[in-house]
């Protein structure tokens, strides 16, 4: 039985989005995304000579996504003209089966063939499902799926058996293949969907199992973090059309998981390897320098994917608190302060004097890097979650300065307009417009951070009774309707979890770091006293403590990308 999401976003060009993640996002499409030759991405498709066991064909996929999600927020128009064209030439690069591959016949379902074929499917159903359903699209994406279909039967194996990572990299196309059985109606799409859920993805057992029982991320298949949480995510969209509890109850139980035991203090992870693509026990590692690279951004994008998908399903407000450290943090710092590029890792270490780096020419003479590739992914489904409708009314779950209309039955309408420099001050304010009286419930997430500290008036009536969670304020709304919220933005310190007497400090939902424009980086002192003090050139937010020492949020420090800006996130203590 099919299942409905508890929460619902707004309509595409529903809203007009804002504030520090909105001029991210505007930067990002300016000097990022309407830059991008799609042509360059598409030529592995039609030449099919990727035979070297690489992955030029993950590219076009992701880096369609993004810009699919960032024109769904912003409907620019030479984005939108873009899209259609790249899409139309794509869907010619099928061959006489259907199959869309960059590799030639003889090497086909080895190596990343079965992932670059993963991410154009789901460059396609992205595209059907956010930008426009057109009749030839969806049907290349269902033949596209079934002639993988077709050549994972005639094998005999599981698509747990094929590729890299143990089978979760392959695997993880299973949400794509449902959202082609959604839109095509094709129940041997969906069947296929299926076979891939009942096989557990991984050559090493099932990670469904794995995570009701409880095994920590780290020991989930091979650990690989971001094709892993792909699978999670695919149980999601499998859920939706099946209503099966076990996708839900598996995808809760690694939410939960990977939340307590691998997001570092900046909402990244991953470690390891040199490119910090894995679970390691990040929240206690995050404070070693000898753990590999640290948070790979495609991970923390990926993350933000998974955790939309199950507050879209569940509704639970301590997921958005999730998805608003990362976005603020991790997703936000990972971005160049142009939005021209992106970091391929964390800064490293975290504890200590750590750097920003770009990405690099990942397959040299290419010109990309998979987490260039993801992360305007990430950023773009900052407003798809900032507002979303729920069956009894408005749910907000981020507060960027944004101007949303949305329809709520019975011809009613309402504007809501909300303003307020959110994330580096704590005053917001929600006004409404209405096209008629209508009750309603605005429910608005109150953080984790703030809880029953955060005070919040209904046309200057206090309301009572506030705690972390959703506030549901159900009443007959209308013009002129006005609701003010004051967070509490004191600063928090947060002890190291490895017994050292190092120490991160968060202001609202902002990290704060040592910046080496601001004064010594890694130098031990006490976080007594202080207020916000004027920023300097690139820097969003800056904070100075009663002993002079300054530091500024996470996402401006180092972002000169040089080896003389220095950062630090876990700082020494002053004795």
């Amino acid at each position: 039985m099919k299942k409905t999401d508890a929460l619902k976003p707004l309509g595409s060009g529903a809203m007009r989005f804002g504030g520090f993640l909105g001029r991210k996002l505007t930067l990002c499409l300016e000097n990022r995304l309407r830059k991008i030759r799609w042509k360059h991405l598409t030529e592995p498709f039609f030449s099919r000579t990727e035979d070297d066991g690489r992955w030029r064909c993950e590219f076009w996929g992701k880096i369609i996504r993004g810009a699919i999600y960032t024109y769904r927020a912003t409907r620019d128009a030479a984005l939108r003209k873009a899209l259609d064209e790249t899409v139309e030439e794509l869907i010619q690069a099928a061959d006489k089966t259907g199959c869309i591959s960059s590799y030639p016949v003889d090497k086909q379902t080895q190596d990343w063939d079965i992932w670059g074929r993963k991410y154009v499917a789901v460059g396609l159903a992205d595209y059907c499902l956010e930008v426009e359903a057109r009749p030839e699209v969806v049907e290349a994406l269902r033949r596209h799926i079934l002639a993988l279909a077709a050549q994972v039967k005639a094998s005999g194996k599981p698509l747990g058996d094929f590729g890299w990572h143990e089978g979760l990299a392959a695997s993880s196309i299973m949400g794509a293949v449902v959202q082609t059985a959604r839109l095509s109606g094709d129940s041997k799409v969906l069947a296929f969907a299926k076979e891939i859920y009942q096989s557990g993805c991984s050559s090493r057992g099932d990670v469904y199992d794995a995570a009701l029982k409880g095994v920590p991320p780290e020991y989930i298949g091979n650990g690989k973090a971001y094709e892993m949480t792909s699978c999670f995510d695919s149980a999601l969209e499998l859920y939706r059309e099946t209503g099966d509890p076990r996708c839900l109850k598996a995808a809760r139980a690694y939410w939960k998981a990977v939340r307590d035991t691998e997001i570092f203090v900046t909402g990244m992870a991953g470690a390891k390897d040199t490119w910090g693509e894995y679970w390691y026990n990040g929240h206690y590692t995050q404070l070693r320098d000898n753990v590999g690279g640290m948070g790979e951004t495609c991970i923390a994008a990926t993350w933000v994917k998974f955790c939309m998908q199950l507050l879209s399903v569940t509704g639970e407000a301590e997921i958005a608190d999730e998805l608003e450290r990362t976005l603020y943090n991790g997703i936000a710092g990972a971005m160049t302060p142009d939005g021209s590029w992106w970091s391929h890792l964390n800064p490293y270490p975290l504890a200590g004097k750590g750097w920003r780096q770009r990405a690099g020419d990942q397959l040299p003479g290419f010109g990309e890097d998979c987490c260039l590739a993801q992360g305007p992914t990430g950023l773009a489904l900052a407003p798809y979650i900032a507002v979303m409708t729920h069956d009894a009314g408005i749910t907000v779950n981020l507060y960027e300065e944004c101007q949303c209309r949305i329809a709520l039955g019975d011809q009613a309408v309402c504007k809501l307009d909300i303003r307020g420099d959110y994330a580096r001050k704590g005053q917001v304010a929600l006004a409404v417009t209405m096209s008629s009286p209508k009750k309603f419930e605005l429910r608005l997430r109150i953080p984790a951070w703030s809880g029953a500290r955060t005070a919040v008036a209904v046309n200057g009536k206090p309301v009572k009774g506030v705690q972390a969670g959703y506030l549901c304020l159900n009443r007959v709304w209308k013009n002129g309707d006005r609701v003010e919220v004051q967070f509490d933005m004191a600063m928090q310190v947060i002890d190291a979890f490895d017994g050292s007497k190092r120490f991160a400090l968060q202001r609202g939902p902002l990290v704060l770091a040592q910046d080496s424009r601001l004064g010594k980086v890694d130098e031990p002192f006490q976080p007594v006293g202080g207020k916000v003090v004027m920023a300097p050139k690139d820097i969003f937010l800056a904070y100075q403590f009663k002993d002079g020492t300054t530091v500024c949020d996470y996402a401006s420090a180092g972002n000169q990308y040089d080896l003389r800006n220095r950062l630090c996130v876990w700082m020494p203590r002053k004795a």
